[in-house]
């Protein structure tokens, strides 16, 4: 069996990811998401940027703590594959906020469906999502 790569490469070699990976860079948390877990991340898809002005995504990302708030509230401590998920209604982020999770049929965080879950990584698991958290 293959083996299984950190969070940060499985996201680059995902190529789903790529806005959510410029916020790690942007912030300096590639080391962190590289090399420490376990870590369950929620990982909007590219198309859930698309509703987003670009001139809205660029203020975000030129004001660091909120683009950190809005990043750290898609991240919690801990492994959760999707049949954890399904046993829990909530999970509290590494921003100290809760995620309502909800079972309709899939498994939905906040306001966003996974898509794509238990993309398994060597320090955590990714679940792709619809549409991006805000707090």
């Amino acid at each position: 069996m293959a083996q299984l790569q950190n969070l940060i490469m499985t996201a680059e070699t995902k190529r789903s990811f790529q806005t959510l990976l410029k916020a790690a860079k942007v912030l300096g948390l590639i080391d962190k998401y590289s090399n420490t877990g376990p870590f369950t991340i929620f990982a909007p898809v590219e198309s859930a940027f698309d509703v987003i002005p670009e001139e809205v995504i660029e203020e975000a990302f030129g004001d660091t703590p909120y683009l950190m708030g809005i990043i750290n509230y898609h991240i919690v401590e801990g492994k959760y594959m999707l049949k954890d998920l399904q046993k829990i209604d909530s999970l509290k982020t590494i921003s100290g906020n809760d995620l309502k999770i909800k079972h309709d049929g899939g498994v939905v965080v906040d306001t966003a469906s996974i898509i794509e879950p238990d993309i398994e990584c060597s320090n955590g698991v990714i679940h792709a999502i619809s549409d991006i958290l805000i707090p």
